[in-house]
């Protein structure tokens, strides 16, 4: 008692509070240190990564789907790439063709052709059943099945195909990618799937050599082409 009875009230409310944030902050790093550490084993292993691996001192944090704003900063990473490289984006993507639209977030133009980028918002954990093409999400202990990104990337890759068939950019290669944008999510994706976290979307483009083959693509004509489509939709 001698010792808080030398302090200010300032100095005791500061201890108070410095004692209340480390009872909710330090077992909440030690949490996210143990769900680190099993995705590492697991990915070192090449296990596949499943909703029981989340249980008790591993159980996933509560968390959100995406807000406009991650997409945003997405998109704001995306154009600072293009830039950099010559490319041109069309936002949004979603092309108008034959009655339908395409689900497609964004596209990349660039020398190599066109990149299609669907963007997913939804946080927590995002996995497949081995041999199956179900996916879902494993958030704030719910699952539930969440559309395909495989399938899609797919589908959008084959309408665009159609809707350059009988223009100059006919022969134009197509290129997809599936990007979830939140942060923190957890990804469990087969390799050579296309389907990306933010970061290791990001790393992908910088790195693929696809990206840096010379088309010949006339990247402003193709992206004011798509564009002009999108608004005509």
């Amino acid at each position: 008692m001698d010792f808080l009875s030398n302090l200010t009230n300032g100095e005791i409310l500061l201890i108070c509070l410095l004692a209340f944030v480390s009872v909710l902050l330090f077992p909440n790093l030690i949490r996210r240190r143990r769900i680190q550490k099993q995705i590492f084993e697991k990915k070192k292993k090449g296990d596949p990564i499943r909703p029981e691996d989340f249980t008790d001192r591993t159980k996933l944090f509560y968390t959100h789907n995406a807000k406009r704003s991650e997409i945003e900063e997405f998109l704001s990473k995306l154009k600072t790439h293009a830039f950099k490289h010559e490319g041109k984006i069309v936002f949004p993507g979603s092309i108008p063709f034959q009655g339908k639209k395409s689900p497609t977030t964004m596209i990349l133009v660039g020398k190599f052709g066109l990149l299609l980028i669907r963007c997913y918002g939804f946080g927590g954990h995002i996995y497949t059943e081995h041999g199956t093409s179900t996916w879902y999400q494993n958030m704030n202990e719910t699952i539930k099945e969440i559309p395909n990104p495989v399938r899609s990337m797919q589908e959008e890759k084959a309408f665009m195909s159609d809707f350059l068939k009988k223009t100059e950019f006919a022969r134009t290669a197509v290129f997809c990618a599936s990007v979830f944008t939140r942060p923190n999510v957890i990804l469990s994706a087969p390799e050579d799937s296309g389907v990306y976290g933010r970061r290791e979307f990001f790393e992908w483009l910088e790195s693929a050599p696809l990206f840096e083959k010379d088309a010949q693509i006339p990247v402003k004509k193709l992206a004011d082409f798509l564009a002009e489509s999108v608004k005509r939709g």
